[in-house]
């Protein structure tokens, strides 16, 4: 392994034992760079949230390693609209992107059908377009595969199996019996690749756990304040019946979480949400917040950034496969404090 993963691997290496994660990492391959001037785009699909700032950290350090590396300069951009739910900003960003005609896109797109076309432009263009995490497909399928250079993604089936497994965890630590009970499903948004989230989680839930019955799936829009919303209804409706609550994403459990504080609802209830910010952070150390399956964004952001540099660079795609998984892990207030699982929620450029 060469001298510029060094430090990031000092932190992950506990991750990758525990996931079980390896990869042919581009970090391996020799280069003959020398200088030069390259440019490179990252578009975000939320410029205001803390997710896919992680994933931006693990680019800037993958970008500083390899300017100090091969001795090169990378002309950097960012760029994206403030919201997730901003489909129509994602796309005429991407737009922008491609009119600037950089070396290399990284990206993720939560909206596939509008991304395709500007997939497929800006790689006719010869830009070469990596995703991170949310791409034109699950992962492992090569969906739109012309379309792209590399994918490195997170199993959103994967995400909804460890989900149930950390809220069976939790019950079993509480002493609550699996023999009934009511979980509250709650989710930001319908999509192709999130609604595996839910899925794994129901099917983990059907096998381990068949007496235990799931709501419907509540959709809040990406809206804090919707999700509170849903969750005080769903804590209504289904009373001393309701043993917890799991949340597809970050922005989903934090209404969640306002929902069961205001209820005072931190013992005898278990609730797990996805992917890690300061809110949930908070609600696991006071007991509101059972458990967080935490995606490693720094991973991704840095492979993806690598992958775009050395492509760009040696002019071929570095990694044997195109599509790359980086496993989640379950983060409780077990191993909340642990160096690596400390840095993977709150990572920094060394």
């Amino acid at each position: 392994m060469r001298k510029k993963f060094a430090l990031f691997l000092a932190v992950a290496m506990t991750i990758s034992t525990v996931t079980g994660f390896t990869t042919a990492s581009a970090a391996e391959e020799e280069t003959s760079a020398d200088g030069g001037t390259y440019s490179i785009i990252y578009l975000t699909p939320s410029t205001a949230s803390d997710f896919w700032s992680q994933v931006e950290t693990g680019i800037q350090q993958a970008m500083k390693d390899y300017e100090e590396e091969l001795g090169i300069t990378i002309e950097y951009q960012s760029m994206g609209p403030a919201e997730e739910s901003d489909a129509e900003g994602y796309v005429e960003a991407f737009e922008n992107a491609i009119a600037a005609a950089p070396d290399a896109i990284v990206t993720a797109t939560l909206n596939i059908d509008p991304t395709v076309p500007k997939a497929k432009e800006a790689t006719e263009a010869g830009i070469v377009l990596n995703f991170v995490n949310c791409g034109l497909g699950l992962g492992g399928e090569g969906t739109y595969a012309e379309y792209y250079n590399e994918f490195y993604y997170c199993s959103n089936t994967t995400i909804g199996e460890l989900a149930a497994e950390a809220f069976l965890d939790a019950m079993d630590a509480a002493g609550m019996s699996t023999d009934s009970g009511v979980i509250g499903m709650q989710m930001n948004m319908e999509n192709a690749a999130l609604d595996y989230r839910m899925q794994g989680f129901a099917d983990y839930m059907a096998e381990n756990a068949p007496d235990l019955t799931l709501t419907d799936i509540q959709y809040n829009g990406n809206d804090s304040a919707d999700a509170q919303t849903d969750a005080e209804a769903t804590i209504s409706a289904y009373g001393d019946e309701l043993i917890g609550i799991y949340s597809g994403n970050n922005v989903t459990c934090d209404g969640v979480i306002a929902a069961l504080r205001a209820a005072g609802m931190s013992e005898g209830f278990v609730s797990v949400g996805v992917d890690s910010d300061d809110v949930e952070i908070t609600a696991l150390s006071e007991g509101y917040l059972s458990a967080i399956i935490v995606q490693d964004a720094f991973t991704q952001g840095y492979y993806c950034m690598e992958n775009a540099i050395l492509t760009v660079v040696n002019g071929e795609n570095p990694e044997s496969e195109q599509e790359v998984n980086v496993p989640p892990v379950i983060v409780t207030n077990d191993n909340i404090n642990d160096d690596d699982i400390v840095f993977m929620m709150s990572p920094y450029v060394q």
